[in-house]
C-alpha cells in the first residue's frame, strides 16, 4: 500500500512538471509585432501651386506625327491610357512643313490638352549666319520673327488646330550641331521689348538647357520684359530643380517643358536598350518619378516629357522590342501624376515623420484629394496611413517592376486609410470626401 501510494506521489509530481514545461514552452512562443503606424498628416489648408499639367512631345522632325490611335492613349483617362494634358510641338523655321503637326494638334485639342509650341530656330534668312544651326536672330529681324510666330498661330487656327503657348527659343544657352539659335538674357530683353507682339497664345521663355537662374531672373528683373511673358519655362538637364521665388514674386507660372533618361542609349557606342534588363530600366524610371515630385515641391505647375512615343518613353514605337502605339511601364509610371493630377488641382501640404523614405505630394480639386507616394528604397514601408481627410471612398494604384497600375479599395477606419507601400514603386491614392 505504501508503494502504490508513493508510486503515485511520484506520477502526480511527473505530470505537474509535465504540465507546467508545456504551458512554459508555450509562453516562449514569439508573437509577431506589429509595427508602429507610419503617419502622414495630409493637410488641405496648406496650398501650393495650381497645377497646369503633365505631357510629353510630339516626334519634332521628320513626318512622323501623333496618330488619332495613339493620342487616345496618350490623352484619354480610360484603362490603358495616359491622361496626358500637355502636348509640345515644334515651330518649324520652313512653313512648308507647318501642316506636319495639324492633325496630331487637333487630336490633343479633343481632349482639352493644352498644346506649347516651340522654335528650334528662327528662319535662316533673319539669323546672323543664314542657317538654321547656331547663329542668332538679328535685331532688326526681331519684329520679323513675331510676326513668324504670329502667322503660324494664326495658320495653326484656320486649320482647326489651337496653340495655346509659344515660347521664344528652344535651349538658347546649348550650341550644338543641330537646328538651333543663340540667345542672351539682353537679347531677350530686347527681343520682347521690340516693337510687334506675339498675340493668340501665351508666352513662355527662356526655356534654358538646365533652367538657369541667372538667365531666367535676368529677363523677369527687367519690369517691362517680364510682362510680356506668361510662363518661366526651362529644361532640367545637369542640374535646375530648385525654387524659383522671382518667378513666384512675378506671379509666373513654372513649366519644365522637356527632359529624357534614356540609359544613354542615344550616345554613340553605347548598348542598346533592348539589352538592359527590365529592372535597369525600372530603376530609371523611378529617378524620373523622383524629378517630378522634386519639381512639384519647388512649386512647378507643370512637367513635360520630351517624346512621348519612343522606345524607352511612354509609348512603344516597334523599335528596341516594343511594339508600335503600346503602352509602356513607363508610360504607366508617369500616369500616376498625369492620370490622377488634372488642370486645376492644387497641391497641399504633406506632414511626415522625421524618419521618412517616401517621396510624398498630395493634391486636391472639390471634394477628391490625389496623394501620390513613391518609394524609391529596396525594402517595403509597411502601414502608412493617411490622416487629416474625411473619405468617405479610397482607392489606390499601384506600378512596381511587376505590376502596372494595380488597383485595390482601401479600407476606411477612423478617418485614415492604411496601406503597404512595396519596395521600389509608385502609389496613387485617390481619395473621395
Amino acid at each position: 500500500m505504501k508503494q502504490i501510494l508513493k508510486t503515485s506521489f511520484y506520477l502526480t509530481i511527473f505530470l505537474f512538471a509535465s504540465f507546467s514545461c508545456k504551458k512554459s514552452d508555450e509562453d516562449k512562443i514569439p508573437v509577431q509585432v506589429q509595427p508602429n503606424p507610419f503617419k502622414v498628416n495630409i493637410l488641405p489648408l496648406t496650398t501650393y501651386q495650381t497645377i497646369s499639367g503633365f505631357g510629353g512631345a510630339n516626334r519634332m522632325w521628320g513626318t512622323q506625327s501623333l496618330k488619332p490611335s495613339e493620342a487616345t492613349k496618350a490623352f484619354g483617362l480610360n484603362d490603358n491610357e495616359l491622361g496626358l494634358s500637355i502636348f509640345r510641338v515644334r515651330i518649324s523655321s520652313n512653313k512648308n512643313e507647318w501642316p506636319i503637326i495639324i492633325e496630331a494638334v487637333k487630336e490633343a485639342n479633343k481632349y482639352g490638352v493644352k498644346v506649347l509650341a516651340c522654335p528650334w530656330s528662327p528662319p535662316a534668312a533673319l539669323k546672323s549666319n543664314n542657317s538654321d544651326v547656331r547663329g542668332y536672330l538679328l535685331p532688326e529681324n526681331y519684329k520679323a520673327f513675331k510676326d513668324y510666330i504670329n502667322e503660324f498661330i494664326a495658320y495653326m487656327a484656320q486649320n482647326g488646330a489651337k496653340i495655346d503657348v509659344v515660347s521664344i527659343q528652344n535651349e538658347p544657352d546649348w550650341k550644338p550641331n543641330y537646328e538651333s539659335c543663340d540667345y542672351t538674357a539682353d537679347d531677350f530683353i530686347n527681343f520682347l521689348k521690340a516693337p510687334g507682339q506675339i498675340v493668340g497664345a501665351k508666352l513662355a521663355a527662356p526655356e534654358s538647357l538646365n533652367f538657369n537662374q541667372n538667365l531666367t531672373n535676368a529677363v523677369l528683373s527687367d519690369d517691362e520684359a517680364a510682362q510680356k511673358i506668361d510662363i518661366v519655362a526651362g529644361h532640367i538637364y545637369g542640374g535646375g530643380l530648385a525654387k524659383f521665388p522671382l518667378a513666384e514674386q512675378k506671379k509666373k507660372e513654372i513649366w519644365m517643358t522637356e527632359y529624357l533618361l534614356n540609359l544613354n542609349t542615344g550616345n554613340t557606342g553605347a548598348a542598346e536598350w533592348k539589352t538592359y534588363s527590365e529592372t535597369a530600366k525600372w530603376a530609371e524610371s523611378i529617378t524620373m518619378l523622383k524629378t517630378i515630385h522634386d519639381a512639384m515641391t519647388n512649386n512647378w505647375n507643370a512637367y513635360i516629357w520630351w517624346y512621348l512615343q519612343r522606345y524607352y518613353s511612354f509609348i512603344g514605337d516597334g523599335e528596341q522590342n516594343t511594339a508600335n502605339g503600346e503602352v509602356l511601364k513607363r508610360g504607366y509610371a508617369f500616369s500616376h501624376f498625369s492620370k490622377f493630377i488634372r488642370p486645376g488641382f492644387v497641391r497641399i501640404g504633406v506632414d511626415v515623420p522625421a524618419n521618412n523614405y517616401l517621396k510624398i505630394t498630395a493634391y486636391k480639386s472639390g471634394s477628391q484629394t490625389v496623394v501620390v507616394m513613391i518609394n524609391p528604397e529596396t525594402f517595403t514601408i509597411k502601414r502608412v496611413q493617411l490622416n487629416g481627410l474625411l473619405p468617405s471612398a479610397a482607392i489606390a494604384y499601384t506600378t512596381s517592376e511587376t505590376t502596372s497600375l494595380t488597383k485595390k479599395n482601401l479600407t476606411i477606419t477612423d478617418k485614415t486609410v492604411e496601406m503597404d507601400i512595396p519596395p521600389s514603386s509608385v502609389t496613387t491614392i485617390v481619395l473621395t470626401n
